[in-house]
């Protein structure tokens, strides 16, 4: 049984909380993220992950977004786990992924970030 230190997340939530800056869709969303972020180390999951458990667009364990479709978001989950070379049921430590993302990060953001509401928040 994993220890109360680790966090389960999908794919594109591995990138994209490298970049978390404390704005979200919520307070309670936001602290959740903080939480997540303290955590030792990450359980790999397919679908919905403890970042998506306050997301206010999770209904039926889909993304029910505007922004995106649920099939987008496996895409994100899909592509983020080729690039950082991961697999769901892989539990890994934040260095490990920190450490991948300058590999990856330009491939990232030519294919995710260019419509995405963060990407001022975060890249400036």
């Amino acid at each position: 049984m994993l220890s109360s230190m680790n966090t389960k997340l999908r794919g594109h939530h591995l990138i994209c909380l490298n970049f978390f800056r404390g704005e979200g869709y919520s307070e309670d969303f936001i602290k959740n993220l903080y939480s997540v972020l303290r955590k030792e180390s990450i359980e790999i999951v397919k679908g919905p992950d403890e970042v998506c458990a306050r997301c206010p667009y999770l209904k039926n364990n889909r993304c029910s977004s505007d922004e995106y479709t649920d099939e987008m978001i496996l895409d994100q989950d899909r592509e983020a786990l080729r690039l950082l070379m991961f697999k769901p049921g892989e539990v890994v430590d934040w260095k490990i992924i920190a450490a991948k993302i300058p590999q990856v990060i330009e491939e990232w953001k030519a294919r995710f970030c260019l419509d995405c509401r963060y990407q001022e928040v975060c890249f400036g």
